[in-house]
């Protein structure tokens, strides 16, 4: 009886799985966006224009939603091998940001991905500029 009441939870938490943030991917989205970044910029600045101005003001914002992150990160990465303890305290925290809203890592996620958007829109302003060359992954006819 116990399997079936619990069986009726599942679709609540694939429901709520939605919901929440996954803190990995923020990291790894992060990294990935930060490449394009610099050569979006470099090639702005030469134009001695300020039109990259709105993705260093993103950068600021998502250094600062996400410090907390990055702290924790550097945290676990100085304390070695975490205790079973510290681990499990580690992993309950994941499940329950994957599946409830938590307002810091949401905050976080909203401004990498509005750093990423500040990123696109110049790529596409300098783009149209002939600054720089169209990237073949941002062709919608591209097969990767």
């Amino acid at each position: 009886m116990r399997f079936i009441r619990g069986l009726a939870f599942l679709p609540l938490c694939a429901l709520l799985a939605g919901c929440g943030t996954n803190v990995q991917y923020l990291l790894a989205e992060e990294s990935r966006l930060t490449p394009e970044a610099d050569r979006a910029t470099s090639a702005a600045e030469s134009l001695n224009n300020g039109i990259e101005k709105p993705v260093y003001d993103a950068e600021d914002a998502k250094l600062e939603a996400c410090r907390f992150l990055h702290e924790a990160t550097v945290q676990r990465m100085e304390s070695g091998s975490p205790t079973f303890g510290q681990q499990f305290v580690s992993d309950v925290s994941s499940v329950v940001v994957l599946l409830v809203p938590v307002g810091p890592v949401a905050r976080c996620a909203d401004s990498i991905h509005a750093y990423g958007d500040s990123i696109a829109k110049l790529a596409e302003r300098l783009v149209e500029l002939g600054v720089l060359a169209k990237s073949p992954s941002a062709d919608p006819n591209h097969n990767s």
